[in-house]
C-alpha cells in the first residue's frame, strides 16, 4: 500500500509534530507499506521522502486581503491533494486542525480513505458552537471516505449529537513518539534543572516563569526554549515575559529563542531533570503532551495540573507532581519534593515511559488505521 503523510504545521524538529510523522512513517515503513510525506515548502524538517509542497499561510494584509489569500491557498492545497489521491492508496493528515487543508478536503471529489488526526477535540467539536471549520467539512461528509481519529476519550454526548451523525469518529487513537526518545540509559546530571520545552505560550502558564525563577533557590537551573508559535509572532504577554526573562541575565538560566535542531532538541531533555508540564486544565483537559511523552521515556519527572490528560497520566502511574494551583509557593515546594526524592520519581517515570511507548509508536497507529479500513470493508459487504 502507498500511504500519504500530509503535515500542515511541521517547520522545524521540536515539539510533537516531527515526532509523530517520522514515528508513524517508520510505522507503515516497518509494515510493508511505501510512504510519501507532504510538508509545508519552508519545512526544515528532515524526513527521507519528504517532498515540501504545502502553501504557507499568509497572515499579512487586510481581512479582505487574507481572505483571498486563503481562497487561493485552498485552490492549491486542492490541486495538490487531487495528485496525491491519485499516486496513493491512504491519505493521512497527521495535524487536522489546518482551515487551508479542510478547504481543500471540503471541495475534493474523495476516491481513497482520508485519515484526519485531531490532537485536540475541543474546538471542533462542540456541538454548541458548531464551529464554521466543522460546519464546513461535515455538510458532504457522507459522501466521502473520510475518518476522523482522535487520541481523547471522546464522550457520549459528542459521539451521539445530531450535528455529528455522518461524522465517523475513531477515539483513543495512538500517539506515536519518535524511537529516538527511547533511552537504553537515563542521564542525570549533578546539576538539577527545571525545563520549559516547546513553544512559549499562554495556555502552557510561560507567564509564570520569570516569577517562580526570582523566587527560587540559587540551587535550581532552568532551560526555558522560547521561540515562538508558528508562524513567528509572539503573543504580546509572551513577548514581555520572553524580554523579562532576557533582562534577567542569570548564569543559572539558558534561554532558547529559536527552535534548536533535533540533535540539540534532545540534548536539552537529556540535560534536564525536570520537565515543566503546567498546562491550562480546560486546554489540556482531554488534549495530549507530547512533552510528557518525551519526557517521561527519558525517565524525567514531570510537574503538572490537576484536571490534565497529564495529571491522570500522573495518578496513573507516578513519576511526577500534581499541583491543585500555580502559586510559586506550590511550586517551589513540589520542584524540591522531587529534587529530594529524584531517584524515586525518575524511575516511575521511566517505567511510565515504557508502558506508555507500548501503546504509542508508529506501528501501533499504522495497525489502528489499517484496522479501522478492515472494518469499514466488512461493513460495506
Amino acid at each position: 500500500m502507498k500511504v500519504a503523510i500530509i503535515e500542515p504545521h511541521l517547520v522545524d524538529y521540536t515539539g510533537h509534530y516531527y515526532s509523530f510523522v517520522s514515528e508513524l512513517k517508520r510505522g507503515f515503513e516497518e509494515m510493508g507499506d511505501e510512504v510519501e510525506v507532504f510538508l509545508l515548502a519552508h519545512s526544515e524538517g528532515c524526513i527521507r521522502d519528504r517532498k515540501l509542497m504545502l502553501p504557507w499561510k499568509n497572515s499579512k494584509g487586510n481581512i479582505l486581503q487574507r481572505y483571498f489569500c486563503q481562497i487561493k491557498d485552498i485552490a492549491k492545497v486542492h490541486k495538490l491533494l487531487k495528485g496525491i489521491q491519485r499516486d496513493s492508496d491512504l491519505l493521512i493528515f497527521t495535524t487536522a486542525d489546518n482551515m487551508t487543508l479542510i478547504g481543500g478536503i471540503t471541495i475534493l471529489k474523495t476516491t481513497k480513505p482520508l485519515f484526519l488526526y485531531f490532537h485536540w477535540l475541543r474546538p471542533f467539536f462542540n456541538p454548541i458552537r458548531k464551529t464554521l471549520k466543522l460546519l464546513q467539512l461535515s455538510q458532504n461528509i457522507s459522501k466521502k471516505e473520510i475518518f476522523f481519529l482522535t487520541p481523547a476519550n471522546v464522550s457520549q454526548d459528542i459521539l451521539q449529537s445530531s450535528f455529528f451523525k455522518n461524522i465517523k469518529i475513531f477515539s483513543e487513537a495512538p500517539y506515536p513518539l519518535t524511537p529516538r526518545s527511547k533511552a537504553k540509559e537515563v542521564f542525570h546530571s549533578h546539576e538539577f534543572y527545571l525545563a520549559y520545552l516547546g513553544d512559549a505560550r499562554i495556555e502552557k502558564h510561560f507567564l509564570k516563569l520569570t516569577e517562580l525563577i526570582k523566587r527560587a533557590s540559587d540551587g535550581i537551573k532552568y532551560i526555558v526554549q522560547c521561540n515562538p508559535p508558528s508562524p513567528g509572532k509572539y503573543e504580546p504577554e509572551i513577548e514581555v515575559e520572553k524580554n523579562c526573562l532576557k533582562k534577567m541575565g542569570r548564569e543559572n538560566l539558558i534561554l532558547i529563542e529559536s527552535p534548536p535542531p533535533s540533535n540539540e532538541y534532545y540534548e536539552m531533555f537529556t540535560k534536564s531533570s525536570l520537565i515543566w508540564c503546567l498546562y491550562d486544565a480546560e486546554a489540556y483537559k482531554d488534549r495530549i503532551s507530547g512533552i510528557l511523552l518525551e519526557a517521561w521515556v527519558l525517565g524525567k519527572p514531570v510537574l503538572t495540573t490537576a484536571g490534565t490528560w497529564m495529571a491522570r497520566q500522573v495518578e496513573k502511574y507516578g513519576g511526577g507532581i500534581i499541583l491543585e494551583d500555580l502559586e510559586i509557593d506550590n511550586i517551589l515546594k513540589a520542584i524540591e519534593t522531587i529534587k529530594t526524592n529524584y531517584e524515586k520519581f525518575s524511575a516511575e517515570a521511566l517505567n511510565a515511559g515504557k508502558a506508555l511507548y507500548e501503546n504509542n509508536n508508529g506501528v501501533a497507529l499504522a495497525k489502528f488505521i489499517k484496522q479501522i479500513l478492515i472494518s469499514e470493508n466488512k461493513r460495506e459487504k
